[in-house]
Parts: structure tokens; sequence; C-alpha cells
């Protein structure tokens, strides 16, 4: 395996902090993960070796207010923004993997913004991988809150949030939760015009998930306490023929970084090759 972290130029005035790891041999299938919140692209560095023991390349990049991204932590330019940067990050791999048609991989907060992607005025991606997807959360804030931190949207849009992260309640894995603690570029910080866009976004893409027209893989564990699995299997039911939803039983946010991680991780590979050999793009 060939793995390189590095600021690279995706397109015209235009970088990022990609992370790439490639195989020995020529690629079976591609796949650009879009990390969750507080995350970054050297966070995926386990699941991107068993896809590139699967003879897939792997991207990552860190995004907005994220990683080595010059943003404050949690702070974006807008959502829209987002989007256009995992466009921009697509296409890039299209341009390096000509070969291969990608699938887009988003966690949590990346899972909402894959969803939106497809959704969206967007070329149509090959396949898309819904990790958790921040649709709804388990927790969402009171009306009156949300009420006052829309008023405040209009004056601070930066102000950022502060959460406590228990890495128990994302995965059961002892090794993964000890490396998220190690993790010096994880932050818990979410400015209210993130916070806002993500549940704006989120329950947009429950309302237009009727007009999805891309192949979608999308998981949720039922006792993630985060994120919403309700949401998600409602996502599917609207989502028509295009959405396949797979509800993991007593599995927690993060299942790929589970100790029972091989069935999800082996899931995902039957996904990606049958979008690679689709050749769709």
């Amino acid at each position: 395996m060939r793995y390189a972290a590095q600021w690279t130029t995706i397109a015209s005035n235009q970088s990022k902090y990609v992370h790439r790891w490639d195989p020995e041999v020529p690629p079976k299938g591609c796949v650009l993960i879009v990390h969750g919140l507080g995350e970054h692209g050297a966070r995926y560095h386990r699941l991107a070796e068993d896809w590139v023991a699967a003879e897939f390349a792997v991207v990552a990049f860190d995004q907005q207010g994220h990683g080595l991204s010059p943003e404050a932590r949690g702070c974006i330019q807008s959502y829209s923004s987002l989007l256009d940067d995992i466009h921009a990050m697509y296409q890039w791999c299209q341009r390096e993997y000509a070969s291969v048609a990608p699938t887009l991989f988003g966690h949590s907060m990346g899972g909402n913004l894959v969803l939106n992607y497809a959704l969206r005025e967007y070329p149509r991606p090959a396949g898309v991988i819904s990790s958790s997807p921040m649709i709804l959360a388990m927790n969402p804030p009171s009306a009156a809150f949300e009420r006052l931190a829309r008023i405040l949207l209009k004056c601070i849009p930066n102000y950022r949030l502060r959460s406590r992260v228990n890495p128990k309640h994302l995965m059961n894995s002892e090794v993964e939760q000890q490396a998220f603690r190690e993790d010096r570029l994880f932050h818990a910080q979410l400015s209210l015009r993130l916070g806002a866009a993500l549940i704006d976004s989120g329950r947009w893409s429950l309302e237009q998930a009727h007009t999805l027209s891309t192949p979608l893989l999308l998981t949720h564990g039922t006792a993630d306490i985060r994120t919403c699995p309700e949401a998600s299997q409602e996502f599917g039911r609207r989502g028509g023929p295009w959405c396949r939803v797979e509800i993991l039983k007593d599995r927690l946010h993060d299942p790929f970084r589970d100790n029972e991680r091989d069935e999800v991780i082996a899931m995902y590979n039957r996904f990606i090759r049958e979008i690679a050999l689709s050749g769709a793009h």
C-alpha cells in the first residue's frame, strides 16, 4: 500500500489537504471519504487499509474547519461551499482514477453531505454510501433554543458551541476508543452557521428523498445515540428503488470501528464493487 498526505491543488485556485491510499496493483474501485463533524481524513486510515486490501483506491480530505484546514475549528464559509468542495474532489478522483467509477462515502455529518450532494444539482455520482447520516439528531435542540440560535446566527454566525464526545458512545473497540482519545486533531466544536445548516439540510434531504436517482447504500446502527436511525429508515422508505437501507442491530455510531466490523466492511465492499463494475460516471 502507498499512503501520502499533502496539500494538493484539486481545482483552479483551490487546494485541500488530501490523504491518499493506493494499492500496489491497478485499483478495482475508488472511494472518496467525506468525514464527520470534528474528524479529519487521517481518522479513516484503518478503514482505508481494509479497502486497499480489497484493491480499492481511497481518498479523503480535511473539510473546512477540520483537520489541517485553516479555518477556525467547526467554522465554514457556507453549506453550499462544502458541497462544492465535494464536487471538486469527486472530479479530481475521476481524473486521477479514470478507469473506475468513484463511490462517495460519508459518515455522520459527512453522511448528511453525501445525501445532499446526491439530491442536489450536481452531476450524478456513480454511487453513495451514507453511514449514520445526520438527517435528524437523537437529541435535537428545543424549539426555543433553535429560535434563539437562529437570531444569533444573523449577528455572530461563527459563534461556536462545544460539546463533550464520549468515545464509548461511538464504538465498542477499546483500541479505537484509545485512538480517539489520543487524536489531537479531533475537535468537538460547531459554529452556529454549520449547526443550522446541518439541521436544515437534514430536514430537506428527507423532504427530497423521493427524487433520489443515484445508487445509495444507507447504514445505521440501532444503538446510535448521536444521529437518528429512525430518520434513516424513513429516508429509505421515501428513497424508492435507488435506496438500500441496512439497519445494524445494536450497533453504535461508528460501526466500521467496532470489534464486529468485518460484516460491515464486507457490505461496503460488495456495494463498491457493484459501482466500479457498473462503470457509471
